[in-house]
Protein backbone atom coordinates (compact mmCIF):
# COMPACT_ATOMS: atom_id res chain seq x y z
CA UNK A 1 0.00 0.00 0.00
CA UNK A 2 1.85 3.08 -1.25
CA UNK A 3 1.09 6.76 -0.67
CA UNK A 4 -0.83 7.10 -3.93
CA UNK A 5 -3.22 4.26 -3.08
CA UNK A 6 -3.73 5.61 0.45
CA UNK A 7 -4.36 9.20 -0.62
CA UNK A 8 -6.76 8.20 -3.39
CA UNK A 9 -9.15 6.80 -0.79
CA UNK A 10 -9.66 10.19 0.88
CA UNK A 11 -11.70 11.67 -1.95
CA UNK A 12 -14.10 13.81 0.07
CA UNK A 13 -16.58 11.16 1.22
CA UNK A 14 -17.89 11.64 4.80
CA UNK A 15 -16.07 8.58 6.20
CA UNK A 16 -13.26 6.31 5.08
CA UNK A 17 -12.26 2.85 6.30
CA UNK A 18 -8.81 1.41 5.64
CA UNK A 19 -7.88 -2.16 6.50
CA UNK A 20 -4.18 -2.54 7.30
CA UNK A 21 -2.81 -6.06 7.25
CA UNK A 22 0.50 -7.82 7.72
CA UNK A 23 3.70 -5.87 7.19
CA UNK A 24 1.79 -2.69 6.32
CA UNK A 25 1.03 -2.16 10.02
CA UNK A 26 4.17 -0.05 10.41
CA UNK A 27 2.61 2.50 8.02
CA UNK A 28 -0.38 3.25 10.22
CA UNK A 29 1.05 6.57 11.45
CA UNK A 30 1.83 7.57 7.87
CA UNK A 31 -1.71 6.67 6.79
CA UNK A 32 -3.06 8.87 9.60
CA UNK A 33 -0.72 11.66 8.49
CA UNK A 34 -1.96 11.49 4.89
CA UNK A 35 -5.56 11.47 6.10
CA UNK A 36 -4.89 14.58 8.19
CA UNK A 37 -3.33 16.39 5.24
CA UNK A 38 -6.43 15.60 3.18
CA UNK A 39 -8.87 16.89 5.80
CA UNK A 40 -9.77 13.77 7.83
CA UNK A 41 -9.47 12.83 11.48
CA UNK A 42 -9.00 9.40 13.03
CA UNK A 43 -12.30 8.38 14.65
CA UNK A 44 -11.50 4.80 15.62
CA UNK A 45 -9.06 1.92 15.42
CA UNK A 46 -10.24 -1.68 15.61
CA UNK A 47 -8.32 -4.94 15.81
CA UNK A 48 -9.54 -7.47 13.28
CA UNK A 49 -8.71 -11.12 12.78
CA UNK A 50 -5.24 -12.38 11.86
CA UNK A 51 -3.43 -9.23 12.94
CA UNK A 52 -5.40 -6.86 10.72
CA UNK A 53 -6.26 -3.35 11.92
CA UNK A 54 -9.15 -1.28 10.62
CA UNK A 55 -8.74 2.48 10.72
CA UNK A 56 -11.87 4.63 10.66
CA UNK A 57 -11.59 8.24 9.52
CA UNK A 58 -14.17 11.03 9.50
CA UNK A 59 -14.07 14.10 7.29
CA UNK A 60 -13.18 17.26 9.21
CA UNK A 61 -15.29 20.13 7.92
CA UNK A 62 -13.60 22.86 9.96
CA UNK A 63 -12.24 25.79 7.89
CA UNK A 64 -8.62 24.98 8.80
CA UNK A 65 -8.99 21.33 7.74
CA UNK A 66 -10.67 22.31 4.48
CA UNK A 67 -7.89 24.77 3.64
CA UNK A 68 -5.25 22.17 4.51
CA UNK A 69 -6.95 19.66 2.19
CA UNK A 70 -7.19 22.21 -0.62
CA UNK A 71 -3.47 22.99 -0.25
CA UNK A 72 -2.61 19.27 -0.40
CA UNK A 73 -4.74 18.75 -3.51
CA UNK A 74 -3.13 21.81 -5.12
CA UNK A 75 0.31 20.27 -4.53
CA UNK A 76 -0.86 17.05 -6.15
CA UNK A 77 -2.20 18.86 -9.20
CA UNK A 78 0.99 20.90 -9.51
CA UNK A 79 3.28 17.86 -9.36
CA UNK A 80 1.01 15.21 -10.83
CA UNK A 81 1.97 12.86 -8.04
CA UNK A 82 0.03 11.86 -4.93
CA UNK A 83 3.30 11.64 -3.00
CA UNK A 84 3.24 15.42 -2.93
CA UNK A 85 0.68 15.12 -0.14
CA UNK A 86 3.42 14.10 2.27
CA UNK A 87 5.90 16.80 1.27
CA UNK A 88 4.33 19.74 3.04
CA UNK A 89 7.46 21.92 3.23
CA UNK A 90 8.90 20.11 6.25
CA UNK A 91 12.66 20.48 6.10
CA UNK A 92 15.13 18.08 7.71
CA UNK A 93 15.89 20.60 10.44
CA UNK A 94 12.18 21.04 11.20
CA UNK A 95 11.60 17.29 11.32
CA UNK A 96 14.37 16.89 13.91
CA UNK A 97 13.45 19.98 15.95
CA UNK A 98 11.73 18.84 19.18
CA UNK A 99 9.87 22.17 19.37
CA UNK A 100 8.20 21.64 15.99
CA UNK A 101 5.30 19.20 15.79
CA UNK A 102 5.49 17.49 12.42
CA UNK A 103 2.38 15.84 10.94
CA UNK A 104 3.88 12.40 11.56
CA UNK A 105 4.39 13.16 15.28
CA UNK A 106 0.86 14.53 15.50
CA UNK A 107 -0.51 11.43 13.77
CA UNK A 108 1.18 9.15 16.29
CA UNK A 109 -0.10 11.26 19.20
CA UNK A 110 -3.62 11.21 17.76
CA UNK A 111 -3.57 7.41 17.51
CA UNK A 112 -2.29 7.01 21.07
CA UNK A 113 -4.87 9.48 22.38
CA UNK A 114 -7.71 7.73 20.57
CA UNK A 115 -6.50 4.34 21.78
CA UNK A 116 -6.37 5.44 25.42
CA UNK A 117 -9.89 6.90 25.46
CA UNK A 118 -11.94 5.20 28.14
CA UNK A 119 -8.86 3.64 29.75
CA UNK A 120 -8.67 4.61 33.42
CA UNK A 121 -5.35 4.62 35.32
CA UNK A 122 -6.92 2.22 37.83
CA UNK A 123 -7.42 -0.29 35.01
CA UNK A 124 -3.70 -0.18 34.28
CA UNK A 125 -2.90 -0.82 37.94
CA UNK A 126 -5.38 -3.71 38.14
CA UNK A 127 -3.94 -5.34 35.02
CA UNK A 128 -0.39 -5.21 36.35
CA UNK A 129 -1.51 -6.35 39.80
CA UNK A 130 -3.29 -9.35 38.28
CA UNK A 131 -0.14 -10.25 36.39
CA UNK A 132 1.87 -10.05 39.63
CA UNK A 133 -0.56 -12.37 41.41
CA UNK A 134 -0.32 -14.90 38.59
CA UNK A 135 3.48 -14.84 38.61
CA UNK A 136 3.74 -15.20 42.39
CA UNK A 137 1.23 -18.06 42.29
CA UNK A 138 3.37 -19.79 39.68
CA UNK A 139 6.43 -19.27 41.89
CA UNK A 140 4.68 -20.96 44.80
CA UNK A 141 3.46 -23.81 42.65
CA UNK A 142 6.95 -24.38 41.23
CA UNK A 143 8.80 -24.23 44.54
CA UNK A 144 10.59 -27.46 43.63
CA UNK A 145 12.24 -25.76 40.66
CA UNK A 146 14.48 -22.93 41.77
CA UNK A 147 14.94 -21.53 38.26
CA UNK A 148 11.20 -21.38 37.51
CA UNK A 149 10.38 -19.98 40.94
CA UNK A 150 13.04 -17.24 40.73
CA UNK A 151 12.00 -16.30 37.20
CA UNK A 152 8.35 -16.03 38.22
CA UNK A 153 9.27 -13.90 41.23
CA UNK A 154 11.35 -11.54 39.11
CA UNK A 155 8.57 -11.16 36.54
CA UNK A 156 6.04 -10.69 39.38
CA UNK A 157 8.21 -7.94 40.87
CA UNK A 158 8.27 -6.19 37.50
CA UNK A 159 4.47 -6.38 37.40
CA UNK A 160 4.34 -4.80 40.87
CA UNK A 161 6.54 -1.95 39.66
CA UNK A 162 4.23 -1.56 36.66
CA UNK A 163 1.19 -1.43 38.94
CA UNK A 164 2.79 1.41 40.90
CA UNK A 165 4.29 3.42 38.05
CA UNK A 166 1.96 2.45 35.18
CA UNK A 167 -0.97 4.76 36.04
CA UNK A 168 1.34 7.76 36.46
CA UNK A 169 3.07 7.01 33.17
CA UNK A 170 -0.30 6.63 31.40
CA UNK A 171 -1.53 9.99 32.75
CA UNK A 172 1.69 11.78 31.81
CA UNK A 173 1.72 10.20 28.37
CA UNK A 174 -1.87 11.24 27.72
CA UNK A 175 -1.13 14.76 28.93
CA UNK A 176 1.92 15.07 26.66
CA UNK A 177 -0.02 13.80 23.67
CA UNK A 178 -2.86 16.27 24.26
CA UNK A 179 -0.37 19.14 24.60
CA UNK A 180 1.38 18.05 21.42
CA UNK A 181 -1.91 17.89 19.50
CA UNK A 182 -2.88 21.35 20.76
CA UNK A 183 0.47 22.73 19.61
CA UNK A 184 -0.02 21.09 16.23
CA UNK A 185 -3.47 22.69 15.93
CA UNK A 186 -1.91 26.08 16.69
CA UNK A 187 0.75 25.50 14.04
CA UNK A 188 -1.92 24.53 11.53
CA UNK A 189 -4.01 27.59 12.41
CA UNK A 190 -0.99 29.80 11.70
CA UNK A 191 -0.15 27.88 8.53
CA UNK A 192 -3.72 27.98 7.17
CA UNK A 193 -5.07 31.23 8.55
CA UNK A 194 -8.85 31.51 8.60
CA UNK A 195 -10.25 35.06 8.67
CA UNK A 196 -12.64 35.88 11.49
CA UNK A 197 -16.34 35.86 10.67
CA UNK A 198 -17.86 39.14 9.52
CA UNK A 199 -19.72 41.24 12.07
CA UNK A 200 -23.45 40.68 12.33
CA UNK A 201 -25.64 42.96 10.22
CA UNK A 202 -26.98 46.07 11.97
CA UNK A 203 -30.37 45.83 13.58
CA UNK A 204 -33.25 47.47 11.69
CA UNK A 205 -34.37 50.83 13.06
CA UNK A 206 -37.04 50.64 15.70
CA UNK A 207 -40.50 51.44 14.40
CA UNK A 208 -42.46 54.23 16.15
CA UNK A 209 -45.04 53.08 18.68
CA UNK A 210 -48.47 52.43 17.21
CA UNK A 211 -51.25 54.72 18.52
CA UNK A 212 -54.03 52.40 19.66
CA UNK A 213 -56.58 55.31 19.74
CA UNK A 214 -56.17 56.07 16.02
CA UNK A 215 -55.68 59.79 16.71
Amino acid sequence: MNDEVIAAGFDGRPSVEILVTGLAAHRIDRITWIATELGYTLSGEEMRGRGAIRLNFTRDDSPTARQRAQAAIARVRATGNWQAVTTANWSVSQASDPHVVTPLRAAKAARETKGSEGLQPSQVAITFAFGAVVCFSMALAAHDSTAVSMTSCIIGALFVIGAVLGPRYARNRQKRNLELLEKFRQQEAARFWVPPPPPPPPLPPASPPHDQTGI
